[in-house]
């Protein structure tokens, strides 16, 4: 279905749009979401009829703006842009925009939620809880009482900030000593699970949903996980990436494309795993992917789109009526 005709209509059907950029925000991931419009920006305004940028902290304007245009794409990451509350901002003023509904961002966006929907529909998933849950390391749940390592993450944030790798229970004991009692609900606690990061993204068009490779980021010397440093390429070294085959991959596929109804998503998403033994153990789904050449999510399409034809495709395909 993804061909050459396909892409010229949807090009045409940008071409007629009057577009919001959603960017900015005032969560943690807010410059990185400022870096991707700049990103983005060129081939919106070359694809496009207009293209409005706003950033959300500015109220007045985003509802000026909201008012004027036919779609909305946000890359507003994090909490406020991420987890449902533009989404349904946006529904009660009923106007179309990029990503899955209030539900599905909710459920992206929290780790806790996410791992324990994922484990009661049968995924791999790690093993944890809430800090608030836990008293005396004795009393851990088994799985974290035979981890040897532990992780210790925010269960909102994106892009693997606040992670803290723990080695064995005192440490991970004394970590959670030093969030506040009153922010030990917004913690999880998990098993480290070993392996490289995997990530796979996809979207729908019309009745066909599309998805890209399982890449696979071996991570350099001496990092223990794929974290934010790497994925932004802010240090020297770098993680490598890989795409997966065979039946592993196959597996993820399938995963993949019963999830992404299971949790009544649209527009272009990206679920990330650690690829251990042979098998995947699922982590999180980014309902707003980092978009722009390069990122993950178009590394996964790379061997079927340009960035480009990613962007045109997967944004013309969320617009109402237009691409079947």
């Amino acid at each position: 279905m993804h061909n050459a005709t396909l892409l010229s209509t949807a090009r045409e059907v940008l071409s007629r749009t009057r577009l919001l950029l959603l960017a900015g925000g005032s969560s943690s991931e807010r410059d990185g979401s400022l870096a991707d419009r700049n990103a983005l920006l060129p081939y919106l305004q070359k694809l496009c009829r207009s293209v409005d940028v706003v950033d959300t902290n500015d109220v007045d304007h985003l509802i000026r703006a909201v008012r004027q245009c036919d779609f909305v794409l946000s890359i507003v990451y994090g909490a406020g842009g991420e987890d449902g509350t533009m989404q349904g901002f946006l529904d009660i003023l009923r106007v179309p925009y990029s990503g899955p509904s209030t539900l599905p961002s909710a459920i992206g966006m929290n780790k806790e939620i996410f791992v324990s929907l994922l484990r009661g529909l049968g995924y791999p998933v790690p093993y944890g809880c809430l800090v608030t849950a836990l008293g005396d390391p004795q009393s851990w749940p088994r799985e974290l009482q035979q981890s040897r390592v532990l992780v210790l993450k925010p269960i909102n944030e994106g892009n693997s900030l606040g992670i803290k790798i723990l080695d064995g229970r005192a440490a991970a004991a004394e970590a959670i000593t030093r969030i506040e009692p009153t922010d030990r609900s917004n913690w999880r606690l998990e098993e480290f699970i070993n392996g490289p990061f995997g990530t796979v993204g996809i979207f729908q068009v019309g009745l066909e949903l599309i998805i890209g490779d399982a890449v696979l980021f071996d991570l350099p010397d001496g990092w223990r996980f794929y974290d934010n440093r790497l994925k932004l390429k802010s240090v020297g070294e770098r993680a490598t990436p890989r795409i997966l085959h065979g039946p592993a991959a196959e597996r993820i596929r399938d995963d993949v494309l019963r999830l992404y109804s299971q949790l009544n998503c649209k527009g272009l998403v990206r679920f990330d795993f650690i690829y251990n033994d042979g098998a995947p153990v699922y982590i999180e789904a980014n309902t707003l992917p980092g978009l722009y050449p390069g990122s993950n999510v178009a590394l996964s399409f790379d061997s079927t789109f340009s960035f480009e034809d990613l962007l045109t495709l997967s944004t013309a395909a969320q617009i109402p009526g237009q691409l079947k």
